[in-house]
């Protein structure tokens, strides 16, 4: 059969059966990939999982403890803000002014 006698039916045809085995190939190969993880899920050993737990639990300790910090100290920041625009807009804060540098100098000096 010469590829000039085909005619245009036979031809889209051709094409749908090739398509079809191409799905057809596809979808074999991913239940094999899939039988395949889950085989590897099964057999992956209990201490493998706990660790990774462990892991991921010091982890969000960690995480946790930063932002702790992180989050006072924004509040010391904001403290110095506000002694800074209290000095502006009073003209006169400087007590607040020198507690405020003084927190920041000392919690610089913890850290």
């Amino acid at each position: 059969m010469q590829i000039q006698a085909l005619s245009f039916e036979q031809l889209v045809g051709t094409v749908a059966v090739i398509l079809l085995l191409v799905g057809v190939y596809n979808t074999i190969m991913s239940a094999i990939k899939n039988a395949r993880e889950e085989k590897r899920l099964r057999e992956q050993p209990v201490n493998t999982l706990e660790s990774t737990v462990e892991d991921h639990s010091e982890k969000l300790k960690n995480d946790h403890e930063r932002i702790t910090q992180l989050e006072e100290s924004n509040r010391i920041i904001m403290r110095a803000l506000m002694a800074v625009m209290s000095h502006e807009v009073n003209g006169n804060s400087t007590e607040k002014l020198q507690s405020s540098m003084n927190e920041i100098q000392d919690f610089l000096i913890a850290r």
